[in-house]
């Protein structure tokens, strides 16, 4: 079973990349909160998510943990330059195509977060 701390703090997490994931949805969606919005989610799996211990988990899942871990903050640091580069993007063709490679790695990341949340139950 998955301990508490873990628990919470992956729950954060899912509840941050959600709300980014519905801003990048949004008619409405500027970069700047998009930009705030990417900073809660790296604070939080800074202070958080990659301070657990995986020493306090059961048999196989403590690998899978650590792998999707691993495999999170690769899709995050990815994220942040992907943040980057539609920042500075000009054409509405680029800006579009940036959107679209950010919302698959929100999807990917919170894939990791459900897929970590609910490992127990499989």
């Amino acid at each position: 079973m998955l301990p508490t701390l873990h628990q919470n703090a992956y729950q954060k997490l899912l509840t941050l990349l959600r709300g980014l994931r519905e801003q990048l949805d949004s008619p409405n969606s500027r970069v700047t909160v998009i930009q705030e919005k990417f900073q809660q989610i790296q604070q939080v799996f800074q202070e958080e998510v990659m301070l657990l211990e995986s020493d306090e988990l059961e048999g196989t899942f403590a690998s899978h943990f650590q792998s999707m871990q691993t495999e999170m903050h690769r899709a995050l640091r990815l994220l942040g330059t992907d943040i980057l580069f539609l920042r500075s993007s000009k054409q509405a063709a680029t800006s579009e195509q940036r959107l679209a490679a950010i919302r698959d790695r929100v999807d990917n990341s919170i894939g990791f977060c459900q897929a970590i949340l609910t490992f127990e139950s499989e």
